[in-house]
């Protein structure tokens, strides 16, 4: 992965992103436009982009590394929760801050994020591998991210079964068993899925624009998060999985998604909750703005000191 082919790939997403955030501001997008495009991406040309990938050309290493990336994954997931819950206790926030801050560390915008900069980068074969992480991070966001934020409440086993578990396990599904798609069907579903970066970018411009003021950012707060989910915790994971002699492709994919801003369903489960939602819109909006400058620090760091 070409730190130049990075850069130029992030300076496209950041020029979509821009024009998502004029179009906010001169009101050509409004929330229930915002509402629409989530909605159809969410449902329809995400679905549609990792149903796309399962006819990738087999390769002898490809089910291999599906195996490594599920067991990467789980065990990340509690490596993290416990590290936010730690870190929650050393800086001793309190109930629903703490709730809040363990799920902004703990879940990140897998899907408006990691799936475009992924494709983007590593083309279909690191969408296929990405729609493994973004299973079980579904599974857990709906079973533990609840919990942690509603402890009166239970899970709903409906929650489970959402477009983003379906469509993620049916890919995989499909792919092992080498089931393979009619031509026709795979254009359809490539030039559906096609879609997906851009709206997803255009999203998170007409988001960044609804941050009204500069107080945002000298939050400490939002300022820790942001450290950690954006530069500490990709970086870390990139030099134990290099110091394990994991190969390229993993690491690659694994940082990349690793190293994704706070997701925006912790803004949704906060409001719900009526668990800090100010502070947590904040901070969703403020990682996914730094995260066009920490990408590509993530990127050189990748390229000069992991992948070589």
């Amino acid at each position: 992965m070409s730190f130049q082919v990075a850069v130029n790939q992030i300076l496209i997403l950041f020029t979509i992103m821009i024009i998502g955030f004029i179009c906010k501001k001169t009101k050509l997008i409004d929330e229930n436009t915002e509402k629409s495009l989530s909605s159809v991406m969410l449902n329809i040309t995400l679905p549609s982009l990792m149903l796309s990938t399962i006819n990738v050309s087999y390769d002898p290493d490809t089910l291999p590394n599906m195996l490594q990336i599920f067991c990467i994954t789980i065990v990340f997931y509690i490596i993290i929760i416990l590290f936010a819950n730690g870190t929650a206790r050393l800086f001793r926030f309190k109930s629903p801050l703490a709730d809040t801050y363990i799920n902004l560390i703990t879940f990140a915008n897998v899907g408006f994020m990691g799936f475009p900069i992924v494709n983007a980068m590593l083309g279909q074969i690191g969408v296929l591998y990405a729609t493994i992480v973004n299973l079980i991070f579904n599974l857990l966001l709906w079973t533990y991210g609840i919990l942690i934020i509603n402890k009166e409440g239970s899970i709903d086993l409906k929650k489970l079964f959402n477009i983003g578990t379906i469509s993620s396990s049916l890919t995989i599904i499909l792919f092992t068993l080498k089931i393979r798609m009619p031509a026709v069907l795979l254009t359809a579903l490539d030039m559906i899925g096609d879609m997906t970066t851009p709206i997803s970018m255009i999203l998170i411009g007409s988001y960044i624009a609804d941050i009204d003021s500069v107080k945002s950012f000298f939050d400490w707060r939002i300022g820790v998060i942001s450290f950690f989910r954006l530069l500490l915790i990709p970086t870390v994971l990139a030099f134990v999985l290099s110091w394990l002699g994991i190969n390229n492709t993993v690491i690659s994919l694994c940082t990349i998604l690793a190293a994704a801003p706070s997701g925006t369903t912790n803004a949704i489960f906060a409001k719900q909750f009526n668990a800090e939602p100010t502070f947590t819109s904040v901070a969703v909006f403020v990682t996914t703005l730094l995260f066009l400058v920490t990408l590509p620090c993530i990127i050189f760091i990748l390229n000069n000191y992991i992948l070589i």
